[in-house]
């Protein structure tokens, strides 16, 4: 009996002292979590990516640190691990509608269309019908999007958001006249127009699902490896039934073998891959161009490109989701040039004219803290954008 007292005792200093612990993790995940909400809220995604995966690697079995990792990948345009952080979000809480409506969002963009649309069809009548009807909306059902919408802007309460998911979703349709009413009962007269353009501009977008949702939420799709292995929701082990075993057994029982950790993973560098930018272009280096031009390069021939997209439409979209994330960009006029890769035509966007290549390299850098993606080249005879010389001209004296 003096054994099974003093294996009672142990045990129990054992749970205080794991209690303990989990308390402590826990105020520091939350810590991070708070950090990571921050950041986004600043428009620095890759910072939020970094404090929310540090908060799923404090507590990962914390449905909240799992959904704000969810959200910063979203923030970042990393559907891929967005959509997985989402999943691991609601298979810890499973009634997180907020959670799975965004995780739809990552699904459709994506092109995970039927996936997304089981999703939703769980969520019609759960107080998210607007959310709802929107990423119907986006998935090309608008005879299905439109009641719930309708419904919801006529609800006691309905807010600015939701009617403007309303407007928004009319423009999809191409109604217009619907769309420029709903819009105009909370956008000032002066804005209506240029709201109404930004949606024709996501509605051009519906052969890509990505830069679709991407332009919708305001955000740049990423190249992106998925979220890192170390952060995978690990099942709770079953409890075992040796506490039964124990009782039946007259003699003490000997010793079980100690419990032995698997390996850890080694932590994958999503960042590094995440935001690595476009592959350098080695025919375009300076040195090779050095061997034919004997004389001083002109002033002003460096430039950091910022992407390269199919059509200049995506050009526009992809600038206007930089400039939420690196504001320090208004003062530069976006350029562009047209070139073409294993026979398809891809649209450069760039900012060039800069005077050396220490200014671009600064200039990169801080686009790179943005959490947006660059490298520096030479200028390779960009010019302004049209869309962006029409917006300027638009603009008042």
């Amino acid at each position: 009996m003096r054994m099974n007292w003093t294996g009672l005792t142990a045990t129990a200093i054992g749970l205080v002292l794991v209690s303990g612990a989990s308390a402590a993790t826990h105020k520091r995940a939350d810590r991070l979590i708070a950090g990571a909400r921050e950041a986004m809220a600043r428009g620095v995604p890759a910072a939020a990516v970094r404090q929310a995966e540090a908060a799923v690697r404090e507590a990962p079995r914390d449905p909240q640190a799992r959904a704000t990792l969810g959200r910063a990948y979203l923030a970042a345009g990393r559907f891929r691990s967005a959509e997985t952080a989402f999943g691991d979000a609601l298979a810890l809480d499973p009634a997180q509608a907020r959670v799975a409506i965004n995780r739809a969002l990552a699904q459709i963009a994506l092109g995970r269309a039927d996936e997304a649309m089981a999703l939703l069809d769980g969520l019609r009548g759960g107080g998210n019908d607007s959310d709802v009807g929107l990423a119907l909306a986006l998935l090309g059902r608008p005879d299905e999007a439109r009641p719930l919408l309708i419904a919801a802007a006529r609800a006691p309460g309905a807010d600015a958001r939701i009617r403007q998911n309303l407007a928004f979703a009319y423009a999809l349709e191409g109604r217009w006249n619907e769309a420029a009413a709903i819009a105009a009962q909370d956008v000032p007269a002066d804005l209506v127009a240029e709201r109404l353009r930004r949606w024709a501009m996501v509605g051009q977008l519906r052969a890509d699902p990505a830069m679709q949702v991407g332009a919708m939420l305001g955000v740049l799709p990423s190249a992106d490896a998925g979220q890192p292995e170390a952060l995978a929701l690990i099942a709770e082990p079953v409890p075992a039934s040796a506490p039964v075993l124990l009782a039946h057994v007259p003699t003490p029982p000997a010793p079980p073998p100690p419990l032995i950790a698997p390996p850890p993973v080694p932590p994958s560098e999503p960042v590094a891959s995440a935001f690595a930018g476009p592959p350098r272009m080695r025919a375009a280096r300076p040195v090779l161009l050095a061997a034919h031009v004997v004389p001083v390069r002109p002033a002003l021939a460096w430039a950091v490109q910022v992407g390269a997209y199919s059509t200049v439409e995506r050009t526009e979209v992809a600038w206007a989701a930089l400039g939420r994330r690196a504001t320090f960009l208004a003062d530069h006029m976006p350029t562009g040039s047209a070139f073409r890769r294993r026979g398809v035509v891809l649209h450069r966007l760039s900012i060039s004219g800069l005077a050396s290549r220490a200014d671009a390299s600064k200039l990169c850098r801080r686009i790179q803290s943005a959490g947006a993606q660059c490298f520096v080249r030479m200028d390779g005879g960009d010019r302004p954008m049209q869309w962006a010389l029409r917006a300027k001209a638009a603009e008042p004296a």
